[in-house]
């Protein structure tokens, strides 16, 4: 696959590079990354995701070139992060879209492989470490900007080294790019340890509401909770991961309601045990231990339908 994945690019001149929906450190890292790359090759890439990048990725070299809407001529589609054709966003309704070959890049266990070429790798530890993968095979020198895009991805993915997939080949993969001018604690700051005000509030307000039962834990956020805190983004971004670490919990779930009546659902499990088929049970993916889908509302009924499934899911994992 990285042999018909680099005849793809190095046949384009315009790629257009898509990342996924609430972008995530490897969404944003992947992306920039990839385009500083391509840039270096000499095409004229165009970085786009359907909504906004959170303020904490601003330190990401090439975040200020990504783009909501895309009005210029594109000849290859790439697709980065996504495990479906859904975590594009609006891109795939634009005119054109369909009429150019599409590269699928990912690594999450779920994908549908709906590209025309998928380079997708379950085992690595983030999209940004099958993009690195990828220009080692085209033979594209790393420097500082890429560096640190690429190193963003893996450190957000892993959660600074600490999840389980994470590999002798993760761990040489930062080090080669630390050694080409990425700052491991820099990135660690920005992507890992800061967060908003408004996102603090979020979660207290969240927590308020937290429940644990049949070693689920779970939480719901209202749209009138986001408002009331002043939440402009995805401040609950990260939240499902500290219920995960609640003394008797199997499993987590954060339910978030959208402003367009979506209810976006964050699976998290610990080691052991898998989320990933109850969110494709919902038309979602992800990894074992991590995880997500959307539903439409309301906030209660998509709570009741996922919690069942989920404590269900579970029982039969610790049955067999």
């Amino acid at each position: 696959m990285l042999e018909q994945a680099s005849q793809l690019i190095r046949s384009a001149r315009y790629p257009l590079l898509i990342c996924h929906v609430a972008p995530d450190g490897d969404a944003v890292g992947s992306l920039t990354g990839l385009g500083h790359a391509l840039r270096h090759e000499g095409l004229e890439p165009i970085l786009a995701c359907s909504d906004p990048v959170f303020a904490r990725f601003n330190y990401i070299p090439g975040v200020e070139s990504i783009v909501q809407e895309v009005n210029t001529t594109f000849d290859l589609v790439i697709s980065l992060d996504c495990s479906d054709m859904g975590r594009l966003g609006h891109f795939p309704q634009m005119p054109g879209f369909d009429d150019v070959p599409l590269l699928n890049i990912d690594h999450h266990l779920t994908n549908l492989e709906f590209g025309d070429v998928n380079l997708v790798d379950p085992h690595a530890s983030s999209a940004a470490q099958v993009v690195l993968r990828l220009l080692d095979y085209m033979e594209i020198p790393l420097n500082a900007d890429l560096s640190t895009c690429l190193l963003t991805g893996i450190v957000s993915d892993t959660r600074s080294f600490s999840t389980s997939n994470v590999t002798i080949q993760v761990m040489e993969a930062a080090l080669r790019l630390m050694k080409a001018g990425a700052s491991l604690p820099r990135i660690t700051q920005h992507a890992l340890n800061r967060r908003p005000v408004s996102a603090i509030l979020l979660w207290g307000a969240a927590l308020t509401r937290f429940q644990i039962e049949d070693r689920v834990a779970w939480t719901g956020i209202s749209l009138a909770m986001r408002r009331a805190a002043g939440d402009e983004s995805n401040g609950d971004t990260g939240l499902a991961n500290f219920l995960v670490s609640a003394d008797g919990a199997d499993a987590a779930v954060v339910f978030a309601e959208r402003e367009d009546g979506r209810i976006e659902v964050g699976l998290r499990a610990v080691p052991g045990f898998d989320v990933a088929q109850v969110a494709l049970q919902f038309g979602g993916g992800g990894h074992a231990l991590a995880a997500g889908c959307n539903l439409s509302g309301p906030l209660e009924k998509a709570q009741s339908n996922v919690l069942a499934a989920l404590r269900a899911s579970l029982v039969r994992q610790r049955n067999t």
